[in-house]
């Protein structure tokens, strides 16, 4: 343990000695729009949804993003080291590629080889975050062949308020926050700044020379948002976002460069402007146009000199949604053109870009103990041409609180411009690679009290054309290959229950994530997760322990590097001085558990953290 961790461990503690809970007015039953493009109830669609909402956020400690989604049911994280190095996020055993990430609806995934951007964004600014498992590509398009991660960020309210979180933990992490939002009937507005540093860890396990040193983390980042209502129904808005930083990682103890500070200087910015009308009582309209960036640049040493390397990953999006009431249930009618272009275009055969333009329709119902959800999906893409995707769900209310649903849904993902036109001294693209397609069948059942929740959930994808990189093993120069097919099957079984002072949350997550050509386990997807939370209130203390339980795990796709299962226990707590102000603490990896998520690279021991927050009732 950490020198400085003692003292921060023993002003936690009191906090944990009382035991206790979520807090008694979380809702079972809160409103989800990613699932159907508009909001619904998740007691109402016919999906595998989770939400998190802005207090679990909130009772989450200041973690990171990545520690936040790495506790829910279907997910398996990946993380090569500390904060802001490469993340894989993998739902239901697809790829991590095969996840689509959105930001206030717009699209923000990243070319970048080291994983997925979601590891640049604060919590500070979200509101909540929805989670879709199984595919979205009828209603997002391609990359949802496993699932959606989309990310609501806060907004303005009438009246005028601010609030603000500081906090110190462990590695010298330091975290501070700011909001101020306000307004009117008319006008809202919301304005945010962040900051978190920290000295980090080593992120290479057994490293030598510089790469043993800590791997330092910092993010600033700020957001800002406005909108106008001139009338009843009618709303006109933009918002802003951004986050830079600096991240430290090793260089794999590589003789050349084992003494040089490997690190990437980051930049992830999104804005938007849009026009939500009611231009009837039954038909609302939504005309919106965003970009996202992701810029990097990397400094790393080779055998002869020191190398910058520069990649800039550019998202434009248009969409026009329009929601109807019909006599039976609701329909959907969009139109998207989504662009991707990457700058420079050194080391690359040709201009790396891309773009999509696709129409989806929908329609959603229910009519007694029978509900539905047809959807269908164009698309035309700059270099597959068209491409078809569809989904249909049923469901059907067994009693007053039972239900189940059945359903069968396609999804596509198109190779990126990586995969495509790549040109580098160790490999190349591969301009005649297929997309990936899947068919997913699915079966649900939920059971809801008003006290207890249970969900159960049976799915089957098969993905054909799976992308793989196949070098030569002797020069290890090679290609991307359209070279498998995988058959991803599981069962995701979520609880979450009231006992008096009480509250529980369980899920567990059975997988056989496997080659469908050779039969070999998928690298990095164990076939066994649970995860167990309890907490209690007891007066103006709130505390919980929260029990994290993964298998053994393979590094890679062919069943070599095995990686031990492992277990975390992590301890929440919460002290609410006053109805505005509150202490926050966290421990995680109480037992200083070693473990790996990646093969040869480090992971946290046990960690602290505690703060101040004022949020004002």
């Amino acid at each position: 343990m950490h020198i400085r961790l003692k003292p921060l461990a023993a002003l936690l503690l009191p906090l944990f000695a009382l035991n206790t809970q979520v807090r008694a007015e979380q809702s079972f039953d809160p409103v989800v729009v990613t699932a159907t493009r508009s909001e619904s109830r998740v007691s109402e669609v016919l999906a595998d949804v989770t939400v998190i909402d802005r207090a679990e956020i909130e009772r989450h400690g200041a973690g990171t993003i990545t520690e936040l989604l790495a506790r829910q049911p279907g997910i398996q994280a990946v993380q090569n080291g500390g904060p802001g190095t490469s993340t894989s996020f993998y739902i239901r055993g697809a790829n991590a590629a095969h996840t689509k990430v959105l930001v206030d609806g717009v699209a923000i995934n990243s070319v970048d080889l080291s994983g997925s951007p979601l590891r640049f964004i604060s919590l500070a600014d979200v509101e909540r975050i929805e989670v879709l498992r199984g595919p979205g590509s009828t209603l997002y398009g391609a990359d949802a062949v496993g699932g959606v991660i989309h990310v609501i960020t806060r907004r303005g309210a009438p009246g005028l308020r601010a609030d603000g979180f500081v906090g110190y933990g462990s590695k010298n992490t330091r975290q501070a926050s700011a909001g101020l939002s306000g307004g009117n009937e008319q006008w809202r507005f919301r304005v945010e700044a962040d900051q978190r540093t920290s000295d980090g860890f080593s992120s290479q396990r057994k490293a030598s020379n510089r790469d043993a040193d800590d791997d330092a983390y910092r993010n600033t980042g700020g957001a800002a948002s406005l909108s106008f209502m001139p009338a009843a129904g009618h709303e006109i808005g933009a918002a802003y976002r951004r986050n830079e930083g600096r991240a430290h990682y090793d260089s794999g103890n590589q003789p050349a460069n084992g003494n040089y500070d490997d690190r990437v200087d980051f930049t992830a910015e999104q804005w938007q402007v849009f026009s939500r009308n009611r231009l009837t009582e039954h038909w609302v309209s939504r005309l919106q146009y965003a970009e996202a960036e992701d810029r990097q640049t990397s400094w790393r040493r080779d055998a002869w000199a020191e190398e910058k390397t520069q990649q800039d990953t550019r998202n434009r999006q248009m969409s026009w949604q329009n929601d109807v009431i019909l006599p039976l249930g609701k329909a959907l009618f969009a139109l998207e053109r989504h662009e991707q272009e990457i700058r420079p275009v050194t080391g690359f055969m040709r201009q790396p870009e891309i773009d999509n333009n696709s129409a989806l329709l929908g329609w959603t119902a229910s009519a007694g103990d029978h509900s539905w959800q047809l959807n269908a999906r164009r698309d035309e893409h700059s270099e597959f041409g068209g491409q078809n995707t569809w989904g249909a769900a049923y469901g059907y209310r067994l009693s007053q609180a039972l239900r189940a649903h059945v359903s069968y849904g396609t999804a596509f993902k198109a190779p990126s411009v990586y995969q495509l036109f790549m040109n580098s001294p160790w490999g190349s693209g591969n301009p005649d690679l297929k997309p990936e397609k899947s068919r997913n069948q699915e079966l649900g059942l939920a059971w809801d009290n008003g006290t207890h929740t249970v969900n159960a959930t049976w799915y089957r994808n098969r993905i054909t054309n799976l992308i793989d990189w196949v070098s030569d093993p002797v020069t290890r120069v090679g290609t991307y290959e359209n070279v498998s097919k995988a058959r991803l099957e599981g069962v995701t079984v979520t609880y979450a229950g009231r006992f008096g002072e009480w509250n529980v949350k369980a899920s567990y997550d059975w997988l056989d994530a496997e080659n469908a050509d050779n039969h070999k386990v998928l690298g990095r997807r164990a076939k066994h997760r649970g995860m167990v939370g309890v907490s209690r209130t007891w007066g103006a203390f709130e505390a919980g322990v929260e029990a994290l339980g993964v298998g053994k795990r393979y590094n890679s796709n062919n069943e070599t590097g095995e990686m031990g299962g492992y277990g975390l226990v992590n301890l929440t707590g919460r002290y609410a001085i006053n109805k505005s102000l509150s202490i926050e603490g966290r421990i995680n990896n109480l037992f200083d558990k070693n473990y790996e998520l990646a093969q040869g690279y480090n992971t946290p021991g046990m960690n602290a953290f505690i703060g101040i927050r004022y949020t004002p009732q």
